[in-house]
């Protein structure tokens, strides 16, 4: 039977992948970025409505329940993409900033 988290959480995952289709026909993402996004939001369809699949994997690691190892999951990802856009957001900064430099003593030199 399906509760109302699993129905909030399968019309997210269905949005998610809608934006990520779209993003996809703007030209925002690449073709690998879009089915990489598709596949993890289809992945997580089927677990939202076939959470028995992961009971087994969860005693294997002592979660009492399947939610409990989803919630651990998503702070792992999350931790993961958070660092991730950092150390991106970081080089671009860096980029920018030569950019500006060389910019500038070119500017100085004219």
């Amino acid at each position: 039977m399906i509760i109302g988290l699993q129905i909030i959480a399968l019309l997210f995952a269905f949005t998610m992948v809608y934006f990520a289709v779209l993003n996809y026909k703007r030209g925002e993402l690449s073709s690998a970025e879009v089915a990489s996004w598709v596949i993890m939001w289809i992945a997580t369809i089927i677990i939202v409505v076939f959470p028995e699949l992961l009971q087994d994997f969860a005693k294997t690691f002592s979660v009492a329940r399947v939610f409990d190892l989803m919630v651990i999951g998503g702070f792992v990802v999350v931790i993961t993409l958070v660092g991730s856009a950092y150390i991106r957001t970081k080089r671009l900064e860096k980029k920018l900033e030569d950019l500006v430099r060389r910019d500038a003593l070119k500017n100085k030199h004219k």
